[in-house]
């Protein structure tokens, strides 16, 4: 503890003689350097002792080590009480590029702090098409199928011609995925217009087809129903042989 006093007291005195780019440095180092749990009781000497804002910086600066140690912070951050630190942390996190999210979501859960995991997910999947599209490829490339479905049920959920961007976006398996999630998620009228908007994607709107067809009967015929109404096919595209799929 006296060592960390010593460093909080160095970081302070920069501060104070106007140094403050190299007190900044300082706490950007060892927001990596130091072990969570010595991340949290600096946090506490300068939330204390300053300077102003030196704590939440510190919170921040974990953001950038590795997956463990940020998760790790957060939630001896918490455990501490030291709620504006954590929610500084928190934030940060939630710009984690879509290659580094499947590593820091493992560390999340297994810190204990699944729901934060879920929580930057859900946010995630307001994302453009195309970026939304790498995450999805970066999850299932980790393994993390579950978070696959919940990314493609929230992208589900959105307007109907941004879900026709991000479907395009992605590959074959995942853009399958997503149209299975639409056709039992929305309406009728929903699933022709998507038609509408995919209709000039030959594959993808096969896809639609066949992912309607295989609801329940009843909701299967509304769905044919609508694209009939909307001027639309009702049968998958002639293809060779050993590709073809014949509906229900």
């Amino acid at each position: 503890m006296a060592e960390l006093t010593a460093l909080a007291q160095r970081i302070s005195g920069l501060h104070q003689q106007g140094a403050a780019q190299e007190s900044a440095a300082i706490v950007r180092q060892v927001a990596v350097m130091i072990t969570p749990e010595d991340v949290t009781r600096l946090a506490a000497l300068l939330q204390k002792n300053g300077p102003a804002g030196s704590s939440t910086y510190l919170a921040r600066s974990a953001s950038v080590g590795a997956p463990e140690h940020a998760a790790a912070t957060l939630a001896e951050l918490r455990r501490e009480g030291l709620i504006d630190e954590a929610a500084d942390l928190f934030h940060t996190l939630w710009s984690a590029s879509s290659a580094a999210l499947p590593a820091l979501l493992a560390a999340l859960e297994q810190s204990g702090q699944s729901a934060d995991g879920q929580t930057l997910l859900w946010e995630r999947a307001s994302a453009p098409a195309e970026e939304l599209a790498e995450l999805a490829q970066h999850l299932r490339a980790a393994g993390r199928t579950g978070d696959v479905r919940h990314l493609l049920r929230q992208a589900a959920g959105r307007p109907i011609n941004e879900v026709a961007a991000i479907a395009g976006a992605l590959n074959a398996e995942t853009a399958a995925e997503l149209v299975g999630e639409l056709v039992r998620m929305r309406s009728a009228s929903d699933i022709g217009r998507f038609g509408a908007a995919i209709r000039g994607a030959t594959e993808l709107y096969d896809t639609l087809l066949f992912a309607a067809d295989d609801l329940e009967e009843s909701r299967a015929r509304s769905a044919f129903a609508a694209l009939r109404s909307a001027g639309l096919p009702t049968e998958p595209a002639p293809r060779p042989r050993g590709r073809s799929r014949q509906r229900r």
